[in-house]
């Protein structure tokens, strides 16, 4: 790889200082690199064209640095390698110690390609909008923790269930360690094809997360607990606010015909990241 697009959420002290490290190394290296601190932020909502010749992202920032821009690229299947200035890190394989030997790896093609299945939802109401995500898509009250949801749920027009919750996280295997991890949902290799549905405090005593297959489909709906009710939920995917559902219309959740590409850099087994992940808590 010689061509770059570096991606940042912020441009704080900490991140302009390794923007201007990569920068600078993949230059002196015979690489070249453009960057892009507009169309990541958490205020913007404007989809990310890459380049015909960016042959590789590097975000800097976080976890969700590296979850925006899956979701937000829109025109081609380009690698994504991230930095980690951030806390956990389970998506960046460069952290602040390692970055010149990874630039290494990635100019040298010494890396591999990890693809990681995404989700899409449409609502009934809306079919003209369709989005992405590479962790979750979770529907929760537009005052959460105010009022709880009477959500039904369906897999391939079958009901599953249906009862009051605070909401439900519907999860790929990537984002099995993110919002699903803290709702007790299960941890998922990143490599499995599944589904996974985790409700969010639900006022039951019988229910509990769910591990369909990929090639299932998934429909939300949800209905007033009282005559004089008129719910709503956010819809939020990979922690952005996309649309609303409101009573009498159907999400329907399945799995994108586009995957995202991961830069592998490290050589290390996803139960052992979990581990050591985990003990940095």
């Amino acid at each position: 790889m010689k061509s770059f697009l570096i991606v940042a959420r912020s441009f704080s002290d900490l991140h302009e200082k390794y923007i201007g490290i990569i920068r600078d190394y993949i230059k002196s290296h015979g690489g070249m690199c453009i960057l892009d601190l507009d169309t990541c932020s958490d205020s913007s909502d404007t989809q990310i064209t890459v380049d015909d010749d960016i042959e590789c992202i590097i975000t800097v920032g976080g976890d969700g640095t590296v979850v925006r821009v899956a979701q937000n690229v829109n025109n081609r299947n380009v690698p994504i390698v991230g930095l980690n200035c951030g806390h956990l890190g389970y998506l960046c394989d460069m952290t602040v110690e390692n970055v010149e030997h990874c630039l290494d790896q990635l100019l040298s093609d010494n890396y591999k390609i990890d693809k990681r299945m995404m989700l899409e939802a449409v609502c009934s109401t809306d079919s003209k909008n369709c989005y992405r995500a590479l962790n979750d898509i979770v529907v929760v009250p537009v005052a959460a923790g105010l009022y709880v949801l009477n959500l039904t749920v369906k897999v391939n027009g079958i009901q599953l269930y249906s009862h009051n919750c605070d909401g439900l996280i519907v999860a790929t295997p990537t984002g099995s360690t993110a919002y699903n991890l803290s709702a007790n949902g299960p941890i998922v290799s990143p490599h499995a094809d599944c589904i996974i549905l985790t409700p969010i405090n639900p006022h039951t005593l019988n229910s509990r997360s769910i591990i369909l297959s990929s090639s299932d489909e998934v429909e939300v709906s949800i209905s007033a607990r009282h005559d004089e009710d008129d719910p709503v939920a956010n819809i939020v995917y990979d922690g952005t606010l996309r649309q609303t559902l409101h009573k009498d219309e159907t999400l329907r959740i399945y799995r994108s015909s586009v995957t995202s590409h991961m830069v592998m850099l490290e050589n290390v087994n996803f139960l052992e990241r979990i581990r050591a992940r985990m003990q940095e808590i």
